[in-house]
């Protein structure tokens, strides 16, 4: 807390910021770039800063998986341990992956999630708004949360609820009083 001063003053140097200086201690956990890992009883995914120099480099950091502060900390990865990166290709909105037979593996939520964990990290960067998941070159049909599987690009929108928000649930619809 801060006691109060009978009058204005000077702050020195050290004291003059409401936001006090933090060293960052997650190693490559930082930079403008976003990654999203799972976390919690819910697993629900969380966005973590990356630093990356290109769209592969950020998608091959997902892939990677989170780094020792990150494990301390809880959160893991749906990803199958492995998973390569073959190609990347950025056309317009829709970003491109081509990935190795282990994400075709997986089944059911681990499935669903690790979609999500691709899809969500995908589109934080510049210009992408889907994503086109193949693997070894060929189309898979991918689940989504609510609707059927597609084998078409894939949004944010086809996996809601996955993702960790600041948002306060929706108010229940006020019941009608009866008169």
């Amino acid at each position: 807390g801060l006691s109060p001063d009978a009058a204005p003053r000077d702050l020195p140097a050290d004291e003059n910021s409401l936001i006090p200086a933090q060293a960052a201690t997650g190693g490559e956990a930082e930079g403008q770039d976003r990654s999203y890992l799972a976390a919690g009883e819910d697993s629900l995914l969380r966005s973590v800063p990356r630093d990356a120099s290109s769209n592969r480099a950020v998608i091959e950091i997902l892939f990677a998986g989170p780094n020792e502060d990150e494990l301390d900390q809880q959160f893991t990865t749906f990803l199958p341990t492995g998973l390569e990166l073959t190609r990347v290709v950025n056309q317009g909105p829709i970003l491109f992956l081509d990935v190795g037979p282990e994400l075709a593996d997986l089944q059911g939520q681990s499935l669903t999630r690790a979609l999500a964990q691709i899809v969500y990290t995908a589109t934080e960067l510049d210009g992408v708004e889907r994503v086109q998941i193949r693997v070894d070159g060929e189309s898979v049909a991918w689940p989504r949360v609510t609707l059927p599987n597609t084998t078409g690009a894939l949004s944010i929108f086809d996996y809601p609820g996955v993702v960790q928000t600041s948002q306060p649930p929706f108010p229940a619809v006020p019941a009608s009083a009866s008169a």
